[in-house]
């Protein structure tokens, strides 16, 4: 019973992952764009946003303007990613220094 669960959930992600790109409404940019800006500020408050986070966004809000909504929650996508992953350097660069301190 739980392996079928799991085919099915495994099944449905998938069939829901393969939406077409045009897909992308106001909605969706609004929820993505929200994301994004929140793992920026989290970066930020650790000092460790990256410089390739803000452009992003402000692509983002160009394409989006311009009604093309799926690029522009690729964009926010594509930053909130980039922030997460410079949240997860500054964690792991807050213990690595120890490493490279001569003892």
């Amino acid at each position: 019973m739980t392996k079928q669960i799991l085919i099915a959930g495994t099944a449905l992600l998938f069939v829901l992952s393969m939406a077409p790109a045009g897909a992308a409404d106001e909605a969706s940019y609004t929820a993505a764009c929200a994301a994004a800006q929140e793992a920026r500020k989290m970066a930020a408050e650790l000092h460790y946003e990256w410089n390739t986070v803000a452009p992003l966004i402000g692509k983002a809000d160009a394409a989006a303007k311009a009604g093309d909504f799926a690029k522009a929650v690729k964009l926010c996508n594509e930053a909130r990613l980039q922030s997460e992953a410079s949240v997860a350097q500054a964690k792991q660069q807050a213990d690595a220094w120890r490493a490279a301190v001569i003892k």
